[in-house]
C-alpha cells in the first residue's frame, strides 16, 4: 500500500505555455504594524525584474470578500512588460475567515490600510522596488484602504488608482442606497463611537495643503448606484487645490456606466485596464510611457 502512487494519465494532448516559463506566482506572509501575518501575492517575470520594477499592489479588504486565485491575461500583459503585480489580502476581507472580516471592520478599519502598508514596505525591503515605483489599486470599498494608505503615507507611493472609490464615507448615508450592509460595515455617523471611526477612514477628510501627494487616477460611473460619483469628485477637486502638489490628478467620468463601470464590454475592459497601465507606466518612468513634447 506504502508504493501507491498517482500516475499521470493523459486524456487530451498537453498543452504548453512556453511564454509562461518564466512567470513566479508565489504568496508570502508579511508581518503587519501590530504582528498580524497578511497573505501578500505576487507574480512578475523573473528573467525582467529589478531593484526598480514598477509595482501594482491591489487592496480590497471589506464585507468578509476574499480576492481568489483567477486568470487574468490582462495582468499577463503588465507582467510581459517587466511590471510586478501583487494582491494584499488586507483584513476586513474573508481571506482567513470571519475573524480577519472583523479585524478589519467599523473601529477596527484602520488595520486593512496599515496592512496595506505593511505589505508595500515588504516590497520595497526585499528589493523588488522602490517608494518611487509603487502604484496602489482599490475599486468601490477598495478606496477606503488605498485613499488611507495614500493620506497616512504619500512618501511610500507613485501613483495611486481608485475606481468608483468610497473615499468620503462620512457622507454616504446622505446618498440613496447608503445605508444597508454600508452601515454594518462601516457604520452609522448617528452613533458616536461609530462616527469616529468613519471619520478616520475618510480619506477626503485626511488630505492636507501641505503635502506632495502621489499621482493620482480616479473613475466613476454617472450611473453609479452605489458609490455615487461626487465622492471621487470631491477627493479630486480636494487634491488638486493642494498648495504643494506637482504630480498629476486625474478623473475619468463613463456618462454610460454604473458601479463596476469596465464590466460593461470586452471593449471597455481593455481600455480601462489600459488606461491604468499607461497611468502606471507613465509615473514609475517607464521610457516608452513618457509624454512627448509635439
Amino acid at each position: 500500500m506504502s508504493n501507491r502512487k498517482f500516475v499521470k494519465d493523459e486524456l487530451s494532448k498537453s498543452v504548453e505555455y512556453p511564454e509562461f516559463d518564466n512567470i513566479i506566482s508565489e504568496q508570502i506572509m508579511v508581518i503587519s504594524h501590530d504582528g498580524a501575518e497578511v497573505p501578500l501575492s505576487i507574480i512578475y517575470d523573473k528573467t525582467k525584474i529589478t531593484e526598480e520594477s514598477p509595482t501594482m499592489i491591489e487592496a480590497y479588504g471589506a464585507y468578509g470578500d476574499s480576492t481568489n486565485p483567477y486568470y487574468a491575461p490582462l495582468i499577463l500583459g503588465w507582467v510581459a512588460e517587466g511590471g510586478i503585480y501583487c494582491t494584499a489580502h488586507v483584513r476586513g476581507g474573508g481571506e482567513k475567515g470571519e475573524d480577519w472580516h472583523n479585524a478589519g471592520l467599523k473601529t477596527t478599519k484602520p488595520n486593512s490600510w496599515k496592512d496595506l502598508i505593511a505589505c508595500s514596505e515588504y516590497m520595497i525591503e526585499n528589493k523588488f522596488t522602490t517608494n518611487k515605483n509603487i502604484a496602489l489599486y482599490g475599486s468601490s470599498a477598495g478606496g477606503i484602504v488605498v485613499g488611507r494608505a495614500m493620506t497616512e503615507r504619500p512618501d511610500l507611493f507613485a501613483a495611486v488608482i481608485s475606481e468608483y472609490g468610497v473615499l468620503n464615507p462620512t457622507r454616504m448615508e446622505t446618498q440613496p442606497g447608503g445605508g444597508g450592509s454600508n452601515i454594518k460595515e462601516f457604520g452609522t455617523m448617528k452613533d458616536s463611537t461609530e462616527a469616529m471611526a468613519m471619520i478616520e477612514m475618510d480619506s477626503y477628510l485626511h488630505i492636507i495643503d501641505s503635502i506632495d501627494y502621489p499621482a493620482t487616477y480616479l473613475t466613476v460611473g454617472m450611473n453609479d448606484p452605489r458609490v455615487v460619483p461626487w465622492e471621487s469628485g470631491k477627493f479630486a477637486a480636494r487634491l488638486q487645490n493642494v498648495n504643494q502638489l506637482k504630480k498629476p490628478v486625474l478623473l475619468y467620468a463613463d456618462f454610460e456606466s454604473g458601479h463596476e463601470g469596465n464590466q460593461t464590454s470586452d471593449r471597455k475592459i481593455y481600455e480601462e485596464w489600459g488606461n491604468v497601465f499607461a497611468f502606471v507606466f507613465w509615473q514609475t518612468g517607464h521610457p516608452d510611457f513618457q509624454l512627448k513634447n509635439n
